[in-house]
């Protein structure tokens, strides 16, 4: 239990606007001395903003901030740093070129890069951070390689390093573990307890509310600009915390339609590639929705990619509805019917300066065109249609697709292959990034393909989402298959046991 004595930040009555839209009405936030906070709410909740404001890049139209007993005006993200606010966002802001010393001391050098000095100097700041992330953060590894070459973990781990160095007080991790595997995830978590330790106060922010009700010691929730609930972990379920971030009970988190299975529609043989992945074998049929699980660097990703044909195998066959396709073949993939949606959405499938409907169409310009020009009224009562039938939300199908919440985004992209006329789905990563409220819709979406008559793949590092709504899950681990299991007898530690 926390007391007033261990207040480090109140922001209190906070209101700010964009135009006429109200964003944050009279939001209060405390956090304490050694706290680790969750910031809870849906795509649009203003959690977003609030953080903002606390690091300098908004300016709220209304409120107060107490930092340290001092009420402060946070001018700029200049200022918050000064003052002991920094921020750990889900895209790293470390550099790919430069090794985790130089990171940890941007804009921080002990002395300008030159001299004899300069050097004592480089040794001075190597052993500073090795001590930042040893001593620390107990954490281990290469100073001197550059952070492209480094695990996605150990660079977030060399992020963290840069805030402690700075002497950060109050740590902002945003959506830290979106792109962690498990084993990842609890080293970050060792990781947090140590910063609670060392009396680092830390807001957390998580659509994975399993981690929440794991690593947080308060919650607090906020819906449509405003915060309705907050209190002690202790003293919530993941139920209530979902009834009130939506405003309703959630039901079913994990919508599952029930539909026949089929015939065959693809046939993975004996898929190997060398120090990848080695004899993987499975069959998707019509109405099947197939998981894929692992830890990270088990495979997974290269094997599904693999059969849609953007990355090359040595041996082994993939067959669609009985047909073969070779191996690094894209574009055969797709006109046999072949469809990927990638974890990275906004770097990998869409284009993020087009519309919705050019986003759904892309794929399907040949039946959408009459000769070599684009029938544009076919292609927006097409484009209307899918938008009805997959429930996008969004102003009309002329609306820019980056202004689209991450789980209409991905509506839109199980559209476009839909629209194309795809008969097995892959699917990466499908609900990474994106609240629960619109999980379960992502997850009735893929229901739609189901139903009329696709097989789906998924690979997820979430095994809850595996065992909600796949049939059939094969665990991966160095690259071979340890396991294939029935969904609906399978458990999260037969998952673990056979990943690790």
């Amino acid at each position: 239990m926390f007391s007033e004595e261990d207040v480090v930040l109140k922001m209190e009555g906070i209101y700010k606007a964009f135009g006429s839209v109200r964003v944050l009405e009279g939001v209060d936030l405390t956090l304490h001395r050694g706290e680790v906070l969750g910031l809870i709410g849906e795509n649009g909740a203003g959690k977003s903003t609030l953080i903002k404001i606390l690091c300098g890049i908004h300016r709220m139209d209304k409120g107060s901030i107490v930092l340290g007993g001092k009420k402060v005006d946070i001018l700029n993200a200049s200022h918050a740093q000064k003052l002991g606010i920094s921020t750990i966002y889900q895209e790293l802001s470390v550099m790919p070129d430069l090794n985790a010393v130089q990171n940890i001391f941007l804009n921080r050098e002990l002395t300008p890069q030159r001299t004899l000095v300069s050097r004592l100097k480089q040794k001075q700041m190597k052993e500073i951070a090795g001590r930042v992330l040893r001593d620390s953060l107990n954490v281990d590894l290469d100073l001197d390689r550059p952070l492209r070459y480094l695990p996605l973990a150990q660079k977030q781990m060399v992020e963290i390093a840069r805030t402690v160095y700075a002497d950060a007080q109050i740590i902002i991790m945003d959506e830290p573990t979106a792109a962690l595997e498990a084993n990842d995830r609890e080293q970050l978590f060792k990781v947090i307890r140590r910063l609670k330790e060392g009396g680092h106060s830390i807001i957390f922010i998580s659509h994975h509310l399993d981690e929440l009700m794991e690593i947080c010691d308060r919650v607090s929730v906020l819906r449509d600009g405003q915060k309705v609930s907050e209190g002690y972990v202790k003293d919530y379920t993941v139920d209530r915390i979902i009834s009130a971030m939506v405003g309703k009970e959630l039901k079913n988190q994990y919508p599952k339609t029930k539909v026949p299975i089929g015939e065959t529609l693809l046939e993975v043989k004996g898929l190997t590639k060398k120090s990848t992945f080695e004899d993987i074998s499975f069959e998707l049929h019509k109405g099947e929705i197939l998981g894929l699980a692992g830890l990270e660097g088990c495979g997974k990703n290269e094997v599904i990619r693999a059969v849609f044909g953007a990355a090359v195998y040595d041996s082994g066959t993939v067959k669609i509805h009985g047909n073969s396709l070779e191996s690094g073949g894209v574009r055969k993939a797709m006109d046999t019917g072949i469809a990927f949606v990638p974890a990275e959405r906004k770097v990998d499938g869409l284009f993020l300066k087009q519309d919705i409907a050019w986003n759904m169409t892309i794929a399907s310009l040949k039946q959408i065109s009459r000769g070599r020009t684009l029938a544009r009224r076919l292609e927006d009562r097409v484009s209307a249609d899918y938008m009805e039938r997959m429930r996008v939300k969004a102003k009309g199908i002329r609306q820019g697709i980056s202004a689209l919440s991450g789980g209409n985004q991905q509506k839109v992209m199980l559209a476009r292959w839909m629209m194309m006329g795809g008969d097995v789905f892959l699917l990466e990563e499908p609900t990474r990034g994106i609240d629960v409220n619109a999980k379960t819709e992502v997850y009735e979406a893929i229901g739609e393909c189901v139903k009329s008559g696709k097989g789906v793949v998924i690979v997820s590092s979430e095994e809850e989402e595996v065992l909600g709504i796949c049939d059939k899950i094969l665990v991966m681990k160095q690259g071979r298959v340890t396991r294939v299991m029935d969904a609906k007898s399978a458990t999260t530690e037969e998952i673990k046991h056979y990943s690790v």
